[in-house]
């Protein structure tokens, strides 16, 4: 198995995800680590030098200038993530699944046995398969799915019209409406939900689906977007499917959440 991530400042949260990473890697045949990492003010570079002195078939990525390169924090994100992608392509070895991670928060808890059952899965047949995050599904930045959101919800947000009074209230109120109340709660017994895109912190791809593949900060008009959406799509366009698997769990990340989130899912999603 191929294990990607890109991490800045990823601080305790991090020294967390590589000990998940290495119990992962201790029940698998054979795996690589590629991690990415640039501009940090804290231990981050430290522990990352330490953790390839100490792992075997470990790369370390140290990508520093970027913070100079690009203005938008996803322009920094895309770019790192593509270069990993690329070392990885253009590397050996090269296995036939590849798994990426935040490294920041939603996998300090990441369980092995979760992962291997969700790549040994063969029904429904897959090209990539998104983790559920407990207790809500937080990560709509990354989501679209029919009937869900079809959409980035944060511009959906901003392109509001916003009235003459009571902004800060209305403010909330839409929040609830546009972000928080669709961030549902799924039972790790939930049925396989197939998605257009989808993250929560975690994908598990068939590696051949990722070839010629880019993760690209704008969408078509122009506008700042979630990498995994644009490299999701590209995916879709070449006949790949891709699911949420509800027993594949991270941790949300509570900052991204408010009142509202951890409605049960809606029975129309799950059919």
């Amino acid at each position: 198995m191929n294990i990607l991530g890109v991490v800045r400042n990823g601080g305790e949260s991090l020294t967390e995800t590589l000990l998940r990473i290495e119990q992962l890697r201790a029940q698998l045949d054979s795996s690589r680590v590629i991690i990415a990492t640039n501009d940090n003010s804290d231990n981050t570079d430290g522990i990352l030098q330490d953790y390839a002195a100490m792992s075997a078939g470990v790369d370390i990525l140290f990508l520093d200038s970027m913070a100079g390169l690009f203005e938008e924090r996803v322009e920094r994100i895309a770019a790192a993530r593509n270069t990993v992608l690329e070392h990885l392509l253009t590397s050996s070895p090269i296995h036939p699944l590849t798994l990426v991670l935040d490294m920041d928060g939603p996998n300090t808890q990441m369980d092995p046995s979760q992962v291997l059952n969700a790549a040994v899965r063969q029904v429904p047949q897959w090209d990539a398969v998104f983790a559920n995050s407990l207790p809500a599904y937080y990560d709509l930045y990354a989501l679209r799915c029919a009937g869900w959101c079809e959409q980035d919800p944060w511009r959906e947000l901003a392109a509001l019209k916003r009235p003459r009074m009571f902004r800060s209230v209305w403010w909330r109120r839409m929040q609830r409406k546009i972000i928080y109340r669709r961030q549902y709660s799924m039972p790790p017994d939930t049925p396989m939900i197939e998605v257009d895109s989808a993250f929560g912190g975690l994908g598990l791809y068939k590696t051949e689906a990722l070839h010629g593949a880019t993760y690209r900060p704008r969408d078509e008009t122009g506008h700042v977007t979630c990498e995994h959406t644009t490299l999701h799509l590209s995916l879709r366009n070449a006949g790949k499917r891709l699911f949420i698997d509800p027993g594949l769990t991270t941790l949300a990340q509570t900052e991204h959440m408010g009142p509202g989130s951890g409605k049960r899912i809606p029975k129309k999603l799950l059919q």
